[in-house]
């Protein structure tokens, strides 16, 4: 599932990127905005923010849709946007689940500002939800070595890249999805590479 573009979290696990000042509809339209990249390979690619899908259980309102075809069929993707100070728990990977099977959506994606706890991406993993990490493009050095002390830190640049977070063997990896399509097939899609 990883590529050339594969980022691994550094030894110590400790999350070196930081938080951004994005309210939160700021926040969701940066998502919208990366998914309204993925769409090439697809027809009829439709983004929604603040998308009413119904379910048999009421009306939810979901953060960023994507509404697309393949071979004729319809595929529907709902992402949530968590712009929250800590990491995102396990509950609420548990909600996203619960309205993919209410609305019959396809694919879920968890979007975090500020990572994702070690239960929350196994569950997801479990689940086939895709974890994304939404950070600024000046914090994409991050590489295996830790991080000097002496580094100042980069300047936000306004720029948005979307990472997925995948949990395996205790460990961790980043798979950029921004300008990548063949990630985004496989992490978003679970279509393979080709």
């Amino acid at each position: 599932m990883t590529s050339d573009a594969a980022i691994s979290m550094p030894e110590d696990n400790e999350d070196h990127w930081p938080t951004f000042t994005l309210g939160p509809t700021d926040y969701e339209k940066a998502v919208a905005d990366i998914a309204k990249t993925m769409g090439h390979d697809v027809t009829d690619w439709r983004v929604e923010h603040l998308d009413p899908v119904e379910g048999p259980d009421g009306t939810y309102i979901i953060d960023v849709t994507v509404r697309f075809q393949i071979a004729g069929m319809d595929f529907l993707i709902l992402f949530e946007c968590k712009r929250h100070a800590s990491a995102v728990k396990r509950e609420h990977v548990q909600v996203l689940h619960a309205k993919m099977q209410s609305t019959g959506a396809q694919k879920g994606v968890l979007v975090a500002a500020s990572g994702f706890q070690s239960g929350a991406l196994r569950y997801a993993r479990a689940h086939g939800i895709a974890c994304v990490r939404l950070v600024d493009d000046a914090w994409t050095y991050m590489s295996r070595t830790a991080v000097s002390t002496n580094l100042t830190a980069p300047q936000p640049t306004g720029t948005y890249t979307g990472y997925a977070i995948t949990e395996f063997a205790e460990d961790y990896a980043f798979t950029v999805l921004t300008g990548c399509p063949d990630n985004i097939h496989e992490v978003l899609l679970d279509i393979p590479k080709r």
